[in-house]
């Protein structure tokens, strides 16, 4: 998503982007339930491949999430920071800051949770030592 059609400022229409990107989590477990065999049927598809390509996609979603997360927080402390803002302005910029930055550590949670599932599902197929 262009993190210029963001909405760093209300943090409701936010919170419903980010819910939309999370949702991109569950479509790549669901391709990875699909795509990747049981270690038994593992020699009829290249589960390997399969993992690692599905791996390069969650990675990239988590980064993407937690890049527009952050950017979101540098917005808002620019207009917290700001000489020309108003007194209300400021208020909601500081309590999007807070509540951005509680995000982040709901995406903690979540990229864990899809990481885990992934590492679970692949542990056959690939080595961990520097996967997600």
């Amino acid at each position: 998503m262009d993190k210029t059609s963001v909405p760093c400022d209300q943090f409701g229409e936010f919170k419903k982007v980010l819910a939309r990107l999370r949702e991109e989590d569950d479509k790549v477990i669901y391709r990875l339930n699909a795509s990747v065999p049981t270690p038994s049927f593992s020699d009829k598809v290249s589960a390997a491949e399969n993992c690692s390509r599905l791996q390069a996609d969650l990675l990239g979603l988590h980064e993407n999430r937690k890049n527009i997360i952050n950017n979101c927080i540098l917005y808002n402390e620019h207009v917290l920071k700001s000489e020309t803002g108003t007194e209300s302005s400021k208020k909601i910029a500081a309590r999007n800051i807070r509540s951005l930055k509680m995000e982040l550590g709901v995406e903690k949670v979540v990229n864990q949770r899809s990481s885990t599932f992934f590492q679970n599902r692949c542990s056959p197929f690939l080595d961990f030592a520097t996967a997600l």
